[in-house]
Order: structure tokens, then sequence, then C-alpha cells
């Protein structure tokens, strides 16, 4: 008989899991969260409902498991000075110390999920865990989907799920037009319909493999809710990534490549981003007309290589991509626009510099291998996936949403086995 200790714990992971897509927080803004007195999320230190349950869970666990922890960290004692040591030194010479420190910290948090999800084996290597993650994304594909239909947020109940407010005549909304007609791109509870699309990519490429085939028939109508919603986020990134990923599936499936290409896959997808300034420069030298969303990337990318070029070493500072567009660059009236360059490598390097783009590029490589020697190809897939839609945008790396669900196949991953459901995950399960 398992314990009410036990049962609760096991609870508390699934609604975290859950509740993944949720964006309820309570955020600050002090001075460091203003650019020109405009607020910017991202600036803005939040305490997420996702936190609280994450941090309630592992100090449940560590408070009986330290030693375990301990040994962890004694085994990777090399791998944790240097990250430390990274941070330490991209925080000193930071050009705004307070977002530094913010993000570094969601970055420890981040990793220490990670880690929970690796060693929990029995409740993140389980049925009942990629079953609330199916039914997650049912129910905010859902809300999405109503958005779409509607032409504005839902309101009520979903306003405490971090849904924000909007209708299809507020200035900035994502909208596409069909026959002529607007209509709200799906937001559900996220900040924009791209990482609302890239959630559910990245979703549904780990449910589908969870599940046998005649799991997925019983479930069909939960995954046409899903694809549905994914196509309502009309978000290339996430279709081109789907895309890539079922062409790799089929040829690998037809013996017509090896899965082992993947290892080369962040190699060349980094080289790509390096290219992007030089190009994003040449063509706004060039004055060639583009639309709004293309400009503002290459306008991005063009201020990540000038961020690039003054802070090789150890770039401007974690999270301070946002502070310093403006100093580098005048803005106009696209001011109100400041975010991250659509490029993680990019962001990352501008950031952190070539130290931590190295050390981002290692762990990448590492995970590469891993998937090469799973015996589950959702593992590769999912890892093309997130890097693919990861060259045109932001979001694994600066949102809670997106960057939990990473931190989660990050953590199954790392695991010697590479299998979703082991017999003693079963076993537990069929003894509750």
């Amino acid at each position: 008989m398992i314990s009410c200790g036990v049962r609760l714990e096991k609870f508390l992971n699934y609604l975290l899991i859950f509740l993944i897509p949720t964006q309820l927080a309570l955020h600050f803004w002090p001075p460091s969260a203003f650019v020109f007195g405009i607020r910017i999320d991202y600036l803005a230190p939040s305490i997420y409902l996702t936190d609280i349950l994450f941090l309630t869970v592992f100090l449940i666990w560590i408070r009986n498991q330290y030693k375990i922890f301990f040994e962890f960290v004694g085994r990777n004692e090399i791998f944790i000075i240097l990250f430390v040591s990274l941070a330490v030194f991209n925080t000193a010479f930071s050009t705004s110390i307070f977002p530094s420190i913010y993000k570094w910290l969601k970055l420890i948090e981040f990793a220490l999920f990670s880690y929970y999800v690796w060693e929990r084996r029995e409740i993140f290597n389980s049925r009942i865990l990629f079953s609330t993650l199916f039914y997650s994304l049912v129910f905010f594909s859902t809300i999405g989907i109503g958005q779409f239909v509607f032409g504005r947020t839902l309101g009520g109940p979903f306003y405490f799920l971090g849904e924000r407010n909007f209708n299809i005549s507020t200035p900035g909304i994502a909208l596409v037009s069909i026959l002529g007609k607007n209509f709200i791109r799906a937001y559900s509870t996220f900040s924009h319909p791209n990482s609302f699309a890239g959630f559910l990519g990245l979703g549904l490429i780990t449910v589908l493999f969870a599940y046998s085939k005649k799991e997925i028939t019983e479930k069909i109508l939960g995954m046409f809710v899903i694809c549905f919603a994914l196509i309502l986020t009309f978000s290339l990134s996430a279709f081109v990534g789907i895309a890539l990923c079922v062409v790799l599936l089929i040829l690998i499936r037809a013996k017509l490549s090896n899965a082992k290409y993947i290892s080369y896959i962040p190699g060349a997808l980094l080289l790509i981003s390096l290219v992007f300034p030089l190009v994003s420069r040449a063509l706004l030298q060039n004055r060639l007309s583009f639309p709004q969303n293309i400009r503002q990337r290459i306008e991005l990318s063009s201020l990540a290589g000038s961020m690039i070029s003054q802070k090789f070493l150890l770039g401007e500072g974690l999270n301070t991509f946002v502070v310093n567009a403006p100093r580098i660059k005048f803005m106009g009236s696209y001011l109100w626009n400041l975010q991250p360059v659509h490029n993680v490598f990019l962001l990352i390097f501008s950031e952190t510099g070539i130290l931590g783009l190295l050390f981002a590029y290692l762990l990448l490589v590492k995970l590469s291998k891993k998937a090469l020697l799973s015996d589950n190809k959702m593992f590769y897939l999912a890892l093309v996936f997130i890097l693919v839609t990861g060259l045109v945008d932001h979001y694994w790396f600066t949102l809670q949403q997106n960057t939990l669900l990473l931190a989660t196949i990050f953590g199954i991953s790392f695991r010697e086995e590479g299998k979703f459901c082991d017999k003693q995950s079963l076993h537990l399960e069929n003894s509750m």
C-alpha cells in the first residue's frame, strides 16, 4: 500500500505537469524592469504558480533524499563549478545586474527541475504522467480554439490560469486573414501563438511516442483537438519543425537515413545562426522592403551581431538583450515592441558571450549523443523540433511554460535506458 504522503506527492507532481501551460504569476516591477519608462515582461522578477508547485515537491523529496542529491553534485562537481563561475562572471560584468541575477536563478531552477525529473523516474517514467500531459494539451488547446472562434479571450476562470485579456481589436494582437476576414491566432494561456505552437508541437511529439497505436486510436479525438489548435496558431516555424520531424521519421523507418546524423544538427544550426547577423546587416544596408514581422527579426539579428562584437567573451549579461537594444541602435517607434532576438543561439551568444555559447553547445551535443543511444525515436525528433524552432524564435530560453516542458524532456532523455515506461513504474501505477 502507498501512504497518503506518497499519494499527495504524486498528485502534486501530476498537477505540476498539467499546469505547466499556465502563466499565472505574481510580477514585480523594480526600476530595472523598465526601458525608457516601458514595462518589459522579460525583465520583471516573477513568481509563477508552477514555481511554487515545483519547489514544494522538490523540498518534500530532498528532505529525505538529500544524500542522493549531494552525491549527484559530487559526481558533477567540475560541471557545476564551471556553470557557477560563468554565472558569477557574467553577472558581475552585466549591463543590468538584477535582471541577470533573476535569470540565472531561473536557469538554476530549471536545471534542478530537469535533475528532479531524471531522479524521480517512478513518477516521470509512468503512463499516468504522459496521460496527464496529454489531457493538459487537450484542455489548453480547447482554450486556444475558443479564442479563435469568438475573437477574444474566454475570461472567467481561465483568467486564473494566466489567460490575458484581449480581443480582435487589441493593438499588437496576432491576427490572421482568412478570405478577407481577420481572426485571432490561438494564444491559449501563452504570451504569443508561436510559443503556444512550440509547446503543442513538442508535447504532441512526446505523447505520440508515449502511447501505443491502440492507445492513440482510443484518444484520437483528443489528438485531433491538439492538432487543430496547433493549426490555428498559424505558426510557420512550428509547422516547418513538425514537417521536418515527419520527413526524418519516414526516412529512418524506410532505412533511407541514419539517425546518427542528428549529432551534426546542433553544429549546423549554430553555424547558420552565426551567419544571420552578417546577412541581416547586408539586407538592411540594401534597404530592401520586408513585411513588418520579417524586418523585426532582421533588425534584432543585426543588433545581436553588434552586441557580440562589443562583448565577445562574456556577453552583455544574461537577460539584458532588451536593455541594450536601444543603447546600440535608435529604435524609433519599434521601442514599443522590444524583445529578445528570435534565435536561441544568438540570444545566448549576445547575453553570455562565447563562453556561454560553448557551454550550451556542449550540452546540446551531449543530448544528441543520448538521443542516439535511446531506443525511443521521440528524443531525437524532439531535439530536432526544438532546434529548428529555436532557429527563428526565443521562447525555449525565455518563457516559463516552454522552458519547463524543455526541462522535462531533457530530464527524461538523460536516462540510460531512454524509455518512457519501465516495468517498475508500471508496477507502481498498478499498486495505487
